[in-house]
Order: structure tokens, then C-alpha cells, then sequence
């Protein structure tokens, strides 16, 4: 997500580590060249479009965002012109007409077309919004578009109505490479001042699934464990922390599993980790172990598609779990 960068630790005292070391100006931005090139011409003065940034979560969409802002616009106009809002927690038309419009109605004393003369409003991850209130957004960026400009983040471009996605310039932000990962991670070890080794920073970044957000949460965790010098300790906890005894039980005792058996399971795997993040795991392991082959990996891609679209769309956990599980039982039966 970025270079490494001096921070001041007393400054940024009770911060979460997300934020503390969220990039603070748009050379900060690692591996998002598209975006950043385009980004500073409009710095200079070129032509602002309304944005769309779409891809994996951790990939710097939000901190490309609000430090594009921060260096557009100088600290004592910034939240008169930058409105940050998070449509997951506010996904009605109501936001929309309540906050969006009511921002994009504000005059600034100017109507001349100069970026500086703009607001912007970053609304992150759109993709949870309801399909009303993006129809009703498409409406405000149309009637806004001389005085505001729109930065729309989200992890599934395909859930965007495409009335809204034509009228924005889209950038695909790619997955953050293995060694920008871990160039970072150490950064951060050492600003904190406590020491991981490779093979443990690597199992961070394991669990995290490519996520640098997630890895940098896991990370603040982790230290107050990870600063014990003694190394059984350490290793115990962080294998322990990535429940793959868990995931191995499931893989070489599902097919012979009665349902009863299968609820229980279910049940521990919500009390232990996330949805998504076991059935990828659980994937994972069974291609890899050859227990999915060139007969059912069809059907095995399927189920993983669909149970992971519903935990994502907000379905119930458990019973998407118990779906899955007991599917896969029948398959591999």
C-alpha cells in the first residue's frame, strides 16, 4: 500500500496501526502507478473525472483516496470540501438525499471550472449500497458535476448499477505483490520496535489472504504476544492463531461426517474465523491434499462461488457454513 515512511510515534499515540500507517501523499502509494499518474496531473491543474476505484480490499483504494484529497486540498479547507462516508453503514436512499445531496448543494463562491473550486466526496465501499439509492446518486453526480466530484470505492465493481459506473473513470487496483507486503510489514516491526522473523511475517500475510489492511490488524494483535522472546511461545500462538488443525479435521472427516456431527463443526468454525476465509482455506487445503480432482472441481468451484457470494451479500453465516459443508460431504462421498 506504500513505502516505508518516518512517523512520529508520540504524534500518532492511540491510533490504530491502519491509520498510523495509512500513506500520507500519493508517493506513498505503492504498486497503483495507473491511478497515481493520473491522480497528480490532476494536481497540476488537468481535468478531475468522477472515479471509481474497484479490486481487492487492502490494495489502497480508501488511502489513495484521502491522500489525493489531503494534497489537493490544505488542512483548513479540507473538511469543507471532502466529504468520507462508508455506504456500508449507511446504505439507503436516505444517505443519499440526507448527506450527498445536502454536501453537493453547498456553494463554494465560485462556479469556475478549477479543480480547486471542486468537492469531492469519497463514499466507500458503494457496492453495499441498495440499487435505490444508486439510481438516486447517478441522479445527484449528473446535477452536481460543475461543483462536485465523486470517488467511489468499492470490491465488486459488478454490483454497481451501470448508469452510475459509465459516468465515473475506472482504475482496478491489483493485488499488492508478496515483497511490497512484506517490505512493509517489517517497516512497521521496526517503528514499533519488535523484530518478526521472515517465517513469521510470512504466516501473517498467509492468513491476511493478500488483505494488507487485514495483515496490518493482525500485526497490532499480535505484538504484545510477539515481543516474548521465547520462541516456543511464539510459534504456539502463531499457529495457533490460523486454526489449521481446524481445517484439516474438516478435510479428512467430512465424507464420513452424520449431520449432527457436521452442526457441531459448523459451530466451531463461526466461533473461530470468518466464513469466506475458511471455505477459501478449506479449498485450498483439499486441492491441494488432491482430495478435489478433475471429476468434482466443477461442482466444488461452484459451491465456493455461491456460499462465498451469500456470506458477502449478508446471508447467514451458519447456515450458508452448513450448506457448504453438507454439499460437500455429498460430493466427495
Amino acid at each position: 500500500m506504500s513505502e516505508p515512511m518516518e512517523i512520529d510515534s508520540t504524534k500518532n499515540k492511540g491510533l490504530t496501526w491502519t491509520e498510523k500507517y495509512r500513506p500520507k501523499t500519493l508517493d506513498d502509494i505503492a504498486h497503483q502507478e495507473e491511478v497515481v499518474t493520473m491522480l497528480k496531473g490532476a494536481l497540476k491543474g488537468r481535468d478531475l473525472p468522477h472515479l471509481l476505484f474497484y479490486g481487492p480490499p487492502g490494495t489502497g483504494k480508501t488511502s489513495t483516496a484521502l491522500a489525493f484529497c489531503h494534497q489537493l486540498f490544505n488542512k483548513n479547507i479540507f473538511h469543507d470540501r471532502v466529504l468520507d462516508l462508508n455506504a456500508s453503514d449507511e446504505r439507503g436512499i436516505s444517505v443519499v438525499r440526507q448527506k450527498v445531496q445536502a454536501f453537493s448543494k453547498k456553494t463554494l463562491g465560485s462556479s469556475k471550472e478549477d479543480v480547486l473550486k471542486l468537492k469531492i466526496i469519497i463514499l466507500d465501499e458503494v457496492d453495499a449500497m441498495t440499487r435505490e439509492a444508486q439510481s438516486a446518486m447517478r441522479r445527484v453526480i449528473e446535477d452536481y458535476s460543475k461543483t462536485t466530484r465523486f470517488i467511489l470505492i468499492c470490491n465488486y465493481v459488478s454490483r454497481l448499477i451501470p448508469p452510475v459506473v459509465s459516468r465515473c473513470a475506472k482504475f482496478r487496483f491489483k493485488s499488492l505483490p508478496r515483497e511490497i507486503q512484506l517490505q512493509r510489514l517489517r517497516s512497521i516491526c521496526e517503528a514499533e520496535s519488535f523484530l518478526m522473523r521472515k517465517g513469521e511475517l510470512e504466516l501473517v500475510m498467509k492468513y491476511s489472504e493478500g488483505d494488507l489492511r487485514r495483515a496490518v490488524c493482525m500485526l497490532q494483535s499480535l505484538a504484545p504476544i510477539l515481543k516474548n522472546e521465547n520462541i516456543t511461545s511464539r510459534d504456539c500462538y502463531l499457529n495457533g492463531s490460523s486454526d489449521e488443525t481446524l481445517i484439516s479435521n474438516v478435510c479428512d472427516s467430512i465424507s464420513v461426517s452424520d449431520v449432527p456431527q457436521i452442526i457441531e463443526i459448523t459451530k466451531s468454525i463461526t466461533k473461530s474465523c470468518s466464513g469466506v476465509s475458511f471455505i477459501r482455506r478449506c479449498f485450498q487445503k483439499m486441492l491441494d491434499d488432491d482430495i478435489i480432482n478433475d471429476e468434482n472441481i466443477a461442482i466444488m468451484g461452484k459451491l465456493v462461488a455461491t456460499c462465498e457470494k451469500r456470506i458477502l451479500d449478508g446471508c447467514d453465516l451458519e447456515n450458508n457454513l452448513l450448506d457448504f459443508l453438507l454439499t460437500l460431504r455429498e460430493t466427495l462421498h
